[in-house]
Parts: structure tokens; C-alpha cells; sequence
């Protein structure tokens, strides 16, 4: 059974359809998204790269360092998605992208160590100070 969505950037440029079936999604704390997003945390949802696809891609394209780069709408500025360098077989994208976003529910919590003293941690979801720590029971 698969759970096709659509998302896409504030202005409508950039497009993608994603399965979210085995999805994985994370809050993150870092200093990188906070900064990026100009917000306290960023969702993140993780899923095979088979599962994304792009409808129509954006144009932007930064780095801030040599492991990833971010896509975004060069046309709104919306940040989409994470690329690793190392880690092609994962697509991992702005879960607020997302038409329907009510549809994800938040798997753990990480960089914890820099949440915002004013943010509370979710209930019943594991907290990690550092790293991506996807269980081994998750296929993504």
C-alpha cells in the first residue's frame, strides 16, 4: 500500500510527488536548519529515492558544507530538500513542503542539545543530543 502525496514551494514552481510508505521523519534542532530556515527547528521526512520525484524540479542549489546540498525555489526561496553526497539512496525533504503535511507524525527529535530553551520535546518520541540515529528496523 503506498501513500502518495504532493508538495511543492510557497509559490508553486518547484513540484514533487513522494510515496511515504516506510517514511521516517525527524525534528531537527541543529544550528545549520535553525539558521537556514530562520526557524527553531526543521521536519524532515526521510524515504527511499525511488519514493521522490520530481515533477518540476527547483532551481536553486546551495551547500554549506561537502557533505550535502540543500534544494530550494529559486523563484520563493523555499527550501525542499536535503541531498547527501554519500547517501543517494535516500531522498530527504522539507516535510512542511508537503500539500497535506498532516500527515506526518514526527519519529524522533534530534541535535536535541541545541533545541531552544522555549521548545518543549515531543512526548513518546526518543530524543537524541546528536546525529540522525534512524533504527535499524526502518528501511530507509
Amino acid at each position: 500500500m503506498t501513500a502518495l502525496l504532493q508538495g511543492g514551494c510557497r509559490c508553486g514552481v518547484a513540484r514533487y510527488e513522494v510515496d511515504l510508505s516506510n517514511s521516517f521523519t525527524l525534528n531537527c534542532h541543529c544550528i545549520d536548519c535553525q539558521k537556514h530556515l530562520g526557524a527553531p527547528y526543521s521536519v524532515f521526512t526521510i524515504v527511499q529515492a525511488n519514493q521522490f520525484k520530481w515533477l518540476s524540479k527547483p532551481n536553486g542549489n546551495i551547500a554549506f558544507s561537502d557533505l550535502a546540498t540543500r534544494s530550494f525555489c529559486d523563484k520563493c526561496g523555499t527550501y525542499l530538500k536535503w541531498e547527501g553526497k554519500n547517501e543517494s539512496d535516500k531522498a530527504e525533504f522539507n516535510a512542511m513542503t508537503l500539500d497535506n503535511s498532516i500527515e506526518v507524525t514526527v519519529d524522533a527529535e534530534i541535535f536535541t542539545r541545541s533545541r531552544l530553551n522555549w521548545i518543549k520535546a515531543l512526548d513518546n518520541v526518543p530524543q537524541y543530543e546528536a546525529g540522525r540515529n534512524i533504527p535499524a528496523s526502518k528501511p530507509v
